[in-house]
């Protein structure tokens, strides 16, 4: 009889751990996959998906598996590429769900959310958390992305040596970009004693990563004579090298060394198809001087339409002369 109560104590016993955990699973909180919101219960109350509901983006059904019945798509694919969705409200469930479980992206978008006050209330300093995660977590944008907010001091008091920590720590990830910035810092002397050498040196490490700014700024120093002796052809050299490997500003100045024939030949082929080759890749400036070509017939024939066509495009890309242009002559 004693054996047999015992029995039944037990039972009841593991009936009520297992109800127990059963409760304490519903109370855990959860991150919506549909609307982003935050619940206890077994189904969202904003938007009625259930605990673990997600959408395949492909069949746009509803699924509680870990891939998509219909088409087989995994949900965390599906979760990925919706984090990355340009749309903010649509993005916004997959990157707060990801940014909880730690994935680098998302953490970093999260902090832009909350930097910028979209859909989520504006908080620097969650902001800044994110951001500080997405960069242990091995993503290098998010150390250049907190160093500049501390290199320019809009959202936080500037303070260039936290910028150089964290431009470091992108550069040890293996951040060309951040080694250009560190370059920056010594050859402004921001946080450090000003080092034209030293400046070089991270330069020529980030230039030889691919950096195109990098290649900009050793071309301004053997320019200017900064830190070496002056040498305008070795400039020139630099300021191709920085031209082919994509920089915008690289290109415009090209255009404007070959129309004006300043360092090298006059050539207004050459300087038009450098100015071409910028506006391409959205310089405000090549587009307005591509419009003074234009209009004065600098190399092309004149053509006051195609003119109005660059002035317009300079104007929308922020070039200011360009919308005082536009406006002085077609009123």
């Amino acid at each position: 009889m004693k054996k047999t109560l015992s029995f039944f104590c037990l039972i009841l016993l593991l009936c009520s751990a297992c109800l127990s955990g059963l409760s304490e699973s519903a109370a855990k909180p959860w991150l919506c996959l549909s609307c982003g919101n935050e619940t206890a219960g077994e189904s969202c109350p904003a938007c009625g998906a259930l605990r673990g509901q997600w959408y395949c983006d492909v069949c746009r059904i509803a699924n509680l598996s870990e891939a998509c019945l219909q088409c087989g798509k995994s949900r965390d694919q599906t979760l990925s590429e919706q984090s990355e969705d340009a749309r903010p409200y649509f993005a916004w469930p997959a990157v707060r769900f990801l940014a909880d479980e730690g994935q680098p992206a998302s953490l970093f978008r999260l902090g832009e959310f909350y930097e910028n006050g979209i859909i989520v209330p504006q908080d620097t300093e969650k902001a800044i958390v994110c951001f500080k995660q997405a960069g242990e977590a091995g993503n290098s944008t998010a150390w250049i992305h907190l160093a500049r907010i501390y290199d320019i001091g809009v959202l936080v008091p500037r303070d260039y040596v936290a910028a150089m920590e964290y431009y470091q720590k992108a550069a040890d990830l293996g951040s060309a970009e951040a080694l250009w910035y560190i370059g920056s810092m010594y050859e402004e002397g921001c946080g450090v004693a000003q080092s034209y050498s030293m400046a070089m040196d991270y330069y020529h490490l980030a230039a030889e990563r691919g950096e195109a700014d990098s290649w900009m700024s050793l071309a301004y120093f053997y320019l200017k004579g900064f830190g070496v002796e002056a040498n305008q052809e070795q400039a020139l050299e630099y300021y191709e090298k920085a031209a082919e490997l994509g920089s915008p500003l690289a290109c415009d100045y090209l255009g404007y060394l070959y129309m004006t024939g300043s360092m090298i030949g006059q050539d207004t082929q050459k300087g038009l198809q450098w100015y071409q080759r910028a506006a391409e890749l959205g310089n405000g400036r090549a587009m307005y001087a591509l419009g003074y070509a234009y209009q004065c017939g600098q190399g092309v024939e004149p053509n006051m339409a195609v003119a109005l066509h660059w002035y317009e495009k300079a104007a929308i890309a922020g070039y200011r002369n360009a919308l005082l242009v536009y406006r002085s002559v077609n009123p």
